[in-house]
C-alpha cells in the first residue's frame, strides 16, 4: 500500500473516498430525456423561424420560464416516483410545452423496442450537446448536471449499463401502472400545492435499480444539509418538522453512510425535541465517519473533515456544560483547542476559550482593535459574553453599553442579522438589569419592528425570542395580562422547539406565579413555582419564599431565603430582592434586623448601580420608618429618594404602593395639625390613593385594594367624616363580598 493510500484509511472504516461518485438512476436518466428534448424543440424552433414556415412551433419565455423551475426542482431534489414526475410535467406550475411533451412520452414509449441501444444513443448525444453549446454549458447547473452524468457513463461497464438500462425500463413501468390506476396524475399538482418553499420535500418512494441505489446524490444532500442547517440555527420555524427531517436524514444517511454532515444535522434535530441521548449518539457518529479521526491530517494542512472534527468536539462540550457536567465539559473544551491550534482556525479556538473561561466562571479580555473580519462572528460573541459577565460583577453601566454600541456598529456595518439582534436582545437584558425598563421595551419594540433581512431571507433566531419573552413579563407587570397571553401564543408559534422554548416557558410560569400571587390563589402560586424550579431554581425559591411570606409562613420563608443566599453564585439581582424579603420576615417578627439587612441591601445593590433595586429598598425603609417608628418625616426623604425611579419604570405593583404611602405618609405628616387641615390634607390626596386603588384592581390585587380601603376609612372616622368613611367601608364590603381575601394576606409588603 502506499503511503497516500494509507492516509486515507480509518482504522475501523472503509477507506472514505469510495463511494464518492453519484450513483446514476432511472429518475437522473429520465430528467436527461427530458433536456435532450427540450434542446431539439429549441432547435426545431430556431431553424423554423430562420425558413418562415407559416405553422411553426412557438415556444414563448413562460414555457421556457416553468421547464427551467422544473429542472431546477429535479435536479436540486432526491428522486421522485415516475408518476409524480409525470404529475410535474402537467402541473400549471412546472409544465412544459405541449411538443415538448408529446415527444417526451414518444421517447419513453420507445425504450423496450430500440432496446439498450438507446443507453448508448443517450452517450452519444450528451457528447454531442456539450461539444456543440460549449459556449452555454460553460457554466449552469444544466451544464454541470450534464457533465456528471457524461462522465459517470463513460465509466460504466457494459454490465452496470445494461442494469440501468432495466432498472430505467422498470421505473417506468412501475410508473405508468400507477398512471393507470389513476387517470388523472395531475388533480393533485395544483398551483397552491406546489407553491412551497425550498425545505418543503415529496415523499420518496424506494428506488428500482438494485444494490446501488441512491436517491440523494452528493449535491442533492449537501445542498439539502446546508439549507436546514441555516434554517435551524437563523428561523427554525420554517424548517423541517424533527419526525420529517428525520426521516430525510435517514435516507441520506442509507445512500451515504460516510457523510459526517448528515450525523451533526441528526444532533442539531435531536436537540430541537430534547432528545440528549440521541443528540449524544450522533455526534459520536460524527467522530466515527470522521476521516481525521483515524488518520489526522498533516500539521500544514486543515482539511474540511478535521474542522468538523474539532467543532463536534465543540459541541460536546457544550453537551456536556448543559447537563452540568464542567469536568468532562473542559476535557472536550481541551480537545477543541488542541485540534484548532493545529488547524490554525482561530474562530474555533476563540469560541472554545470563551467556553472554557465561562465554565471556570471568569471573563475573557476584550478583543484587540485590529481584529480581523474573518473571526469578528467569533469576537462578537466574545464582547456580548463580556457584557453579560460585566454586569454580574459589577462593572461601570456606562464602560459596559460604550462596548456594546461599538459592537452594534460593527455588526451592522457587515449585516450579521444574527449579532444584530443578539446585540439588542444583550442591551434590553442590561437596561432591564439596572432598573430601566422603559428603555428595554423600547430597545424590545426596536428589534420587533426593524427588517432584519439579508439575501432574502429574515432572521428569526434566539435574540427575537428572548425580546418577545421580556415583552411577555413587561406586559404583565402593567397589569395586561391578556395582551401577555397573546404575545406568548406567537413566541410560541415562533419558536415551538428548544432551547428557545426554554425562555418562553420560563416567561410564562413567571407569569403565572405573579398572577397567582396577586389574586391570593396559593395551591395554583405553589404549583407553578415547582415547574419554574426547573428552568430558574433560584427565582423559584424566591417566589416560593415571597408566598410563604403572604401566607404569614415566616420560618418557611426563612428557611427558603437561607437556602438561597448561601449560594455564592447568586446573581447581585436576586441577592438584593432575597435581603428585602429576609427584611420583612424580621420586620413581621419583630426583630430589629430590619434595619440592617435593608441597610446591607442598599450598600449592594449601590455597588453594582441597581438603580432600581436601591428605589425599592428606600421605599422599604420609608415604610418601616413609617409604621413602626412613626417619623413620617424621615420615611418622606427615604421615600423621595427612589419615588420617581419607581414611578419612571417599575410595575404598576411597585408604582402602587409608592403611591399609597407616598399620600400616607403626607397625610401623617400633619398628624400634629388640626382635624380640618388633615382632612383638608386627605381630599387633596384622594386622587392619589385611588390610582393607587385602580392599579391594584387591574392587577386583580384585590386584598391591596382592600387595605387602601380600610386604612381610608379608619382615616375618616379618626377626622370624623361619617359619610366618607361609610363610604369606603361600603366599597370594602362589596369588594369583599365579590372577592372574598384571606386576613393572613392582608397588609403584607406595605
Amino acid at each position: 500500500m502506499s503511503k497516500k493510500d494509507s492516509d486515507n484509511v480509518c482504522f475501523w472504516l472503509p477507506n472514505q473516498t469510495a463511494g464518492k461518485m453519484d450513483v446514476l438512476t432511472p429518475h437522473k436518466m429520465i430528467v436527461v430525456f427530458l433536456i435532450q428534448e427540450y434542446l431539439r424543440l429549441k432547435k426545431t424552433v430556431a431553424e423554423g423561424a430562420t425558413r418562415e414556415q407559416p405553422h411553426q412551433i412557438e415556444v414563448k419565455a413562460g414555457d421556457r420560464k416553468r421547464f427551467c423551475l422544473l429542472l431546477l426542482k429535479l435536479i436540486q431534489y432526491p428522486d421522485l416516483p415516475y408518476k409524480d414526475l409525470y404529475g410535474l410535467l402537467l402541473s400549471p406550475v412546472y409544465g412544459v410545452h405541449p411538443v415538448h411533451l408529446e415527444e417526451f412520452k414518444k421517447l419513453m414509449k420507445l425504450l423496450k423496442t430500440v432496446g439498450i441501444d438507446v443507453m448508448f444513443d443517450l452517450y452519444n448525444e450528451i457528447d454531442k450537446l456539450i461539444v456543440d453549446n460549449t459556449a452555454s454549458f460553460q457554466i449552469g447547473i444544466v451544464g454541470l448536471y450534464l457533465r456528471k452524468v457524461f462522465v459517470t457513463m463513460d465509466r460504466m461497464s457494459f454490465h452496470e449499463m445494461k442494469d440501468l438500462y432495466l432498472a430505467t425500463i422498470a421505473y417506468y413501468d412501475k410508473g405508468m401502472h400507477a398512471i393507470r390506476l389513476d387517470p388523472c396524475p395531475d388533480a393533485s399538482y395544483d398551483c397552491d400545492s406546489l407553491k412551497q418553499t425550498q425545505n418543503q420535500y415529496t415523499p420518496i418512494e424506494p428506488s428500482d435499480h438494485g444494490q446501488l441505489s441512491a436517491k440523494w446524490s452528493v449535491k442533492q444532500s449537501e445542498l439539502f444539509i446546508a439549507q436546514q442547517s441555516a434554517l435551524l440555527k437563523e428561523n427554525e420555524a420554517k424548517a423541517l418538522p424533527p419526525r420529517e427531517l428525520q426521516k430525510r436524514l435517514n435516507e441520506i444517511i442509507h445512500d451515504r453512510p460516510h457523510c459526517s454532515q448528515a450525523y451533526f444535522l441528526t444532533y442539531m434535530n435531536y436537540l430541537r425535541v430534547r432528545e440528549f441521548f440521541g443528540a449524544v449518539h450522533a455526534l459520536q457518529r460524527v467522530f466515527d465517519r470522521n476521516p481525521s479521526a483515524g488518520a489526522p491530517p498533516p500539521a500544514s494542512t486543515a482539511t474540511p473533515e478535521s474542522k468538523e472534527y474539532q467543532y463536534s468536539s465543540l459541541n460536546l462540550a457544550i453537551l456536556h456544560a448543559e447537563f452540568g457536567q464542567p469536568k468532562l465539559a473542559r476535557t472536550c473544551l481541551r480537545e477543541c483547542i488542541m485540534l484548532a491550534q493545529e488547524n490554525g482556525d482561530t474562530t474555533c479556538l476563540q469560541l472554545a476559550h470563551a467556553w472554557l473561561s465561562h465554565l471556570e466562571g471568569h471573563s475573557m479580555p476584550l478583543p484587540d482593535k485590529n481584529t480581523s473580519g474573518s473571526l469578528f462572528h467569533a469576537t462578537s460573541l466574545r464582547i456580548l459574553s463580556h457584557l453579560r459577565h460585566g454586569s454580574i460583577t459589577g462593572e461601570s453601566p456606562s464602560k459596559l453599553f460604550g462596548l456594546l454600541m461599538v459592537n452594534d456598529l460593527l455588526n451592522c456595518q457587515r449585516s450579521m442579522m444574527d449579532l444584530v439582534a443578539t446585540g439588542i436582545a444583550e442591551r434590553t437584558a442590561l437596561w432591564t438589569v439596572y432598573g430601566k425598563h422603559e428603555q428595554a421595551s423600547l430597545c424590545a419594540q426596536l428589534l420587533l419592528n426593524v427588517d432584519l433581512k439579508s439575501l432574502g431571507k429574515t432572521y428569526n433566531g434566539n435574540g427575537i425570542c428572548q425580546v418577545l419573552c421580556s415583552l411577555v413579563v413587561r406586559l404583565a407587570h402593567l397589569g395586561e395580562f391578556g395582551h401577555a397571553l397573546v404575545v406568548l401564543q406567537h413566541t410560541k408559534q415562533r419558536f415551538p422547539r428548544y432551547p428557545q422554548s426554554r425562555d418562553w416557558h420560563l416567561a410564562n410560569h413567571y407569569v403565572t406565579v405573579l398572577r397567582a400571587v396577586y389574586r391570593g390563589r396559593w395551591v395554583e402560586a405553589t404549583a407553578e413555582c415547582q415547574y419554574l424550579h426547573t428552568y430558574d431554581p433560584n427565582l423559584s425559591m424566591l417566589l416560593f419564599a415571597h408566598i410563604a411570606l403572604a401566607k404569614q409562613d415566616f420560618s418557611t420563608a426563612e428557611n427558603f431565603l437561607a437556602r438561597l443566599t448561601q449560594n455564592e453564585q447568586l446573581e447581585p439581582l436576586t441577592r438584593i430582592r432575597a435581603m428585602i424579603l429576609s427584611a420583612n420576615v424580621y420586620l413581621h417578627c419583630g426583630h430589629t434586623k430590619a434595619f440592617h439587612l435593608l441597610n446591607n441591601a442598599l450598600l449592594y445593590a449601590q455597588k453594582y448601580h441597581l438603580q432600581y433595586e436601591e428605589a425599592l429598598v428606600n421605599m422599604h425603609f420609608a415604610y418601616l420608618l413609617l409604621v413602626h417608628l412613626h417619623a413620617p418625616r424621615q420615611a418622606s426623604v427615604s421615600l423621595k429618594a427612589g419615588l420617581e425611579t419607581i414611578l419612571a419604570n417599575g410595575p404598576i405593583y411597585d408604582r402602587a404602593r409608592a403611591l399609597f404611602l407616598f399620600a400616607r405618609i403626607l397625610v401623617e405628616m400633619e398628624q400634629h395639625s388640626p382635624a380640618s387641615k388633615r382632612l383638608q390634607q386627605l381630599t387633596t390626596l384622594l386622587a392619589t390613593f385611588e390610582e393607587a386603588i385602580e392599579m391594584f384592581e387591574k392587577l386583580e390585587c384585590y386584598s391591596k385594594a382592600k387595605d387602601v380601603y380600610v386604612y381610608l376609612a379608619k382615616t375618616y372616622h379618626e377626622l370624623g367624616s361619617h359619610e366618607d368613611r361609610n363610604r369606603y367601608s361600603y366599597r370594602y364590603r362589596l369588594l369583599e363580598e365579590q372577592y372574598p381575601t384571606e386576613r393572613q394576606y392582608l397588609n403584607v409588603f406595605l
